[in-house]
Parts: structure tokens; C-alpha cells; sequence
């Protein structure tokens, strides 16, 4: 039952209603309640509002923003399963997303009114699975594919701050006080995989290890192991994953990732691989992980994300391999009685992502073309938790320095980002 439903009553008691009037007012009751699923399947509503401000400067402008924040967005989400024998059950995940300002997509013009993610309502999963407690679970539709969240495994809870950055990504790469035509998301990414309709295979957990894989249509398939484990005092979590996309070319020769949503694309953009109208058949291959380890008594964590990204046949000479490393490190601990308070510092490195994408300076002219490119990014965050509400409170500083040399090895001398964002996110 969700949010502590409450209805009107009458002065009658019970024993002053008759037979027809008491099952009538039973009705009645059952009709306005949210109900926990039928005798055969159970139904479980939970969710999170997360709310921010977003304080932002892109080395030309700065403003402030209320938004989603979109590294652990609004959401509401349904879950059920029915048992089919002491072996077999079947059930079903759906989730959808309330993002009407996402913090991934606002930008510098948003007091113009534009960018705003004003139809942010999305279905982010919709499923069912049938799960053997020997053999594992089976899962068809839209769900996250296997090595979806593999680059984020983290014992804290930070909120949104992993080796992503869902903060600047709609804001644009500027050049002195010139913007250029690319997203600053171009030039960093986690190499995190997508939810798109597929169907995936988990298997039991042995010995804390879980094996998974994945198949989505339009030529992508994927496959990760997971591994938590607690030794003593020391809890330790990780993952490690490979994925493969095809290219697909449209009629205008434009090519996009063989899956949607441009994530499973892993941040290639579209300038970078012009078109398989080059004859060449072009893919993309991802192999990436983290690992996190807390010591309990403590408080005390550390986690590491790496991965490496690699198109086969571009049609870009100067698109290269791309990798990026990315370590966080703090404390979680309860000082206060209303929750744990954790607080920590981050740091990534993200290499040639942006290599082979066109750069134009002011988003005008022929351009140039990128040779290399680098993107330093510095963080630090304290969240609070307030038990008693299912309450966090969070502020987290981001700064981004970003560096591009053309192909000629001119330096394209680009502008650093900061932000801070502060805000709570409830969960029910």
C-alpha cells in the first residue's frame, strides 16, 4: 500500500451494519485501495522522488537549474512473482521515469526555454522472468542487458556519483567564449550499457559469483561476472563485462549503434563513424569493470572503474581506442542517529573519446576534425540519511577539464566546467 493510504469512515460500527451493507461497505473499502496483487501474484510498488539545484559554470556563462537528478532519476516501479513449484517461480518488473528537467540533458540555453526534458516520462523496464532455483532465471523484454551497471559497483551510497557524469552532458564544449557544436558528454563516458528489449540469462550465485548474459536485436549481445563477498570485516563487490554492437547505416548514410537510445552506442557520436556507406562493416567492442571494498568497522571504501572502447573499420581515420579510469574513496559511517553521513572524493581520466568527432568552434563552418582528446574530471560529495524518512540529503561538486588536439596537433584550447549539485531524493 502506498504512501499511507487513508479513507473516510462512518460512525457505524460493524456490529450496527447488516449483512448486505456490511459487504457493501467492504466493497467500497476494496475499491479505493491499492492492492498487493491477487491470491496467485504479488504486486510490490515502490519508487524515489530526487529533486536538485543544479549550480553550473561553463567558462562563459553560469546560472542555476531545478532538476532530476538523472544519475538516480524519479521513478516508480512495479514488482511481482507467483510460484509455480518448490523449484520454479515466474514474475514480472516494470519501472518508469519521471524526468521533466533532467539534469543530463539541461544546458546553457534552458532560460530560453529549450532542452528542457519536458516529456521526461519514460517506461525504463517493462518484463518477465522465470527463475529455477537450480538452473537460474530467464528474463525477456525491456530490462538492463548484462553488463548494464557493471562500471558502477559501489558499497556506498553516493547517490549519482560514479565513473558517469549525467551533470554536464547536454552543456556544450566551448572554445574561449565560442560554443562548439559537440556535447562535452562527447569527450568522457563510462561505457555503460543500456535497458533495451532483449532477453537475458542469469545463473544461481556460486560461491558469491553470478554469470550473466544478454542478447538485444540489431546485433548486440553481451557477457558479465559479478562477485560479492564478505571476509571478516571487509566487504568486497565487484563486476566485469564485455559487450559487442553492431553499426547500422540509415538511407543517408548517417550510421547510429545497433541498439537505441544511443547508451548500448556507448557515447559514439555521430560524427565520428560518418557512415558504413564506406562499404566497411563497423562495430564496437567494450570491455570494462569496477570493484569496491569497505572496511565495516570503519566505514572506511574504495572503488575503481576502468574500461576500454574499440571501433572496429571506422570510417574516421582519427577515431582511436578510447579508455578512461576512475576511483572514488571515503567514509560511510553512522555518526548521528538519524543515518550513516558519507562523504568522499573522486577522480577520473577519460581518453580519446572524442577522437574522429567533428569540432566546429561556434558551431558554424566546415570544422576540424579531433586527433586526441582527455577529460579530467575532480569531485566531492556528503550525503546524510535520515532513516526514519527513507530521506537522503546530498551536495556534490563536479569539475571538468577538458583538452582536444586536432589532427594537425593544434591545441583546440577548451574552456573547464564546474557544477554543484544539492539536493534529496525520497524513497517509497
Amino acid at each position: 500500500m502506498m504512501g499511507g493510504l487513508s479513507f473516510a469512515t462512518t460512525s457505524a460500527k460493524a456490529a450496527d451494519l447488516g449483512a448486505d451493507d456490511l459487504e457493501a461497505r467492504v466493497a467500497e473499502l476494496e475499491a479505493t485501495t491499492a492492492r498487493k496483487g491477487n491470491r496467485k501474484v504479488s504486486l510490490t510498488i515502490s519508487g524515489q522522488v530526487n529533486k536538485a539545484i543544479l549550480a553550473w559554470d561553463d567558462g562563459k556563462n553560469s546560472d542555476a537549474y531545478i532538476v532530476d537528478n538523472t544519475q538516480s532519476s524519479s521513478r516508480i516501479s512495479l514488482k511481482g512473482s507467483g510460484t509455480i513449484s518448490s523449484d520454479l517461480k515466474a514474475g514480472f518488473y516494470q519501472e518508469f521515469e519521471y524526468r521533466d528537467a533532467a539534469s543530463g540533458t539541461v544546458a546553457y540555453d534552458n532560460s530560453a526555454g529549450k532542452n528542457w526534458d519536458t516529456d521526461g516520462f519514460r517506461t525504463r523496464q517493462n518484463n518477465a522472468w522465470i527463475e529455477s532455483k537450480t538452473f537460474g532465471r530467464v528474463t525477456v523484454g525491456l530490462q538492463n542487458v548484462a553488463t548494464k551497471d557493471i562500471t558502477y559497483v559501489n558499497l556506498a551510497p553516493t547517490i549519482g556519483s560514479d565513473s558517469d557524469n549525467n551533470y554536464f552532458a547536454g552543456f556544450k564544449a566551448t572554445d574561449g567564449n565560442n560554443r562548439s557544436n559537440l556535447n562535452t558528454s562527447v569527450f568522457w563516458n563510462s561505457l555503460d550499457s543500456s535497458r533495451v528489449e532483449a532477453v537475458r540469462y542469469d545463473t544461481p550465485s556460486l560461491y558469491g559469483f553470478i554469470v550473466s548474459a544478454s542478447f538485444a536485436g540489431n546485433d548486440f549481445y553481451d557477457v558479465a561476472l559479478r562477485y560479492q563477498k564478505e571476509f571478516n570485516s571487509i566487504r568486497v563487490a565487484a563486476g566485469i563485462g564485455y559487450a559487442w554492437s553492431g553499426i547500422n547505416s540509415d538511407n543517408n548514410g548517417a550510421s547510429t549503434p545497433a541498439t537505441s537510445n544511443n547508451r548500448v552506442g556507448f557515447g559514439v557520436d555521430s560524427s565520428q563513424i560518418l557512415a558504413n556507406s564506406t562499404g566497411k562493416s563497423s562495430k564496437i567492442e567494450v570491455l570494462s569493470g569496477s570493484i569496491s571494498a569497505q572496511h565495516v568497522p570503519t566505514g572506511l571504501y574504495a572503488s575503481f572503474a576502468a574500461g576500454s572502447r574499440e571501433i572496429t573499420n571506422p570510417a574516421v581515420v582519427s577515431v582511436q581506442d578510447a579508455s578512461y579510469f576512475y576511483i572514488q574513496a571515503g567514509i560511510s559511517k553512522r555518526f548521528l542517529d538519524y543515518g550513516a553521513t558519507t562523504v568522499y572524493g573522486e577522480y577520473g581520466q577519460y581518453d580519446d573519446y572524442a577522437a574522429g568527432a567533428l569540432f566546429k568552434a561556434n558551431n558554424t563552418g566546415d570544422g576540424v576534425r579531433i586527433g586526441s582528446s582527455t577529460a579530467e574530471r575532480y569531485g566531492a560529495g556528503v550525503i546524510q540519511a535520515f532513516d526514519a524518512a527513507a530521506l537522503d540529503v546530498y551536495a556534490i561538486y563536479q569539475h571538468i577539464d577538458l583538452e582536444a588536439k586536432d589532427t594537425g596537433g593544434v591545441d583546440l584550447k577548451l574552456n573547464s566546467t564546474d557544477a554543484v549539485i544539492s539536493g534529496l531524493r525520497l524513497k517509497f
